[in-house]
């Protein structure tokens, strides 16, 4: 036994570790990498004149520009492609009288001016948010909708900014959320900067539209 433990001391360092070279971990195999681009983004556009739409453009009445490169344009027209309008409306105690009147009126005055190829669609909110007509071409029923809206408590406008963008994007063609209110935001979980951040990557277009009295 003493002249197998004195061959062992004396092997050479490089053949007592080779043994253990051959567990060393074998690198892992790289991921692959995929590139992805976009192969049309839709700009939408409205052109006035003296306060009118501008009709009858073309393509070549546009120039569109990415990092100052110049990009191709493909112009649909609006009448190509069916309209899908969220009408959010305030619902707060502050809206009373002559106000909900202002807002039944402009309502009404939007749903008249809809192709019947379009559809729309009620969300009412105070503190709470509620969908009194999903996207629909019945737009009687939208009206009568309207008719009922009741008053009270205070004003989500984020929560209900935000769930009118959701509700555009449910379904195909162009969409359009209008928010009629008269005042500040008192009441919504979300912040005004998540919604907006949502608004800028998102399709749906967003008007705001300020209900107030004469005077």
């Amino acid at each position: 036994m003493s002249g197998l433990r004195r061959v062992f001391r004396t092997l050479p360092p490089a053949l007592a570790v080779a043994p253990l070279l051959l567990y060393a971990p074998t690198p892992a195999p790289q991921k692959p990498t995929f590139s992805a681009k976009v192969e049309a983004v839709r700009v939408d556009v409205l052109v006035t004149e003296n306060g009118r739409p501008v009709r009858g453009l073309g393509r070549e009445d546009f120039e569109i520009r990415d990092n100052g490169v110049p990009q191709d344009v493909a112009l649909i027209t609006s009448e190509q492609i069916p309209l899908n309008v969220v009408l959010a409306l305030d619902a707060s105690d502050s809206v009373t009288g002559e106000r909900l009147d202002h807002l039944r009126a402009a309502s009404h005055a939007l749903i008249g001016s809809l192709q019947t190829s379009d559809r729309a669609a009620l969300l009412t909110f105070n503190h709470v948010l509620s969908l009194g007509s999903p996207l629909t071409a019945d737009f009687d029923e939208l009206r009568q909708a309207i008719g009922r809206i009741r008053t009270s408590g205070s004003t989500a406008l984020f929560d209900a900014t935000y769930t009118g963008i959701v509700l555009g994007e449910s379904d195909v063609g162009r969409s359009l959320s209008i928010v009629f209110t008269d005042g500040v935001d008192t009441a919504s979980f979300l912040r005004r900067e998540a919604v907006v951040d949502v608004a800028k990557r998102t399709d749906v277009v967003v008007y705001a539209a300020v209900v107030a009295t004469a005077g």
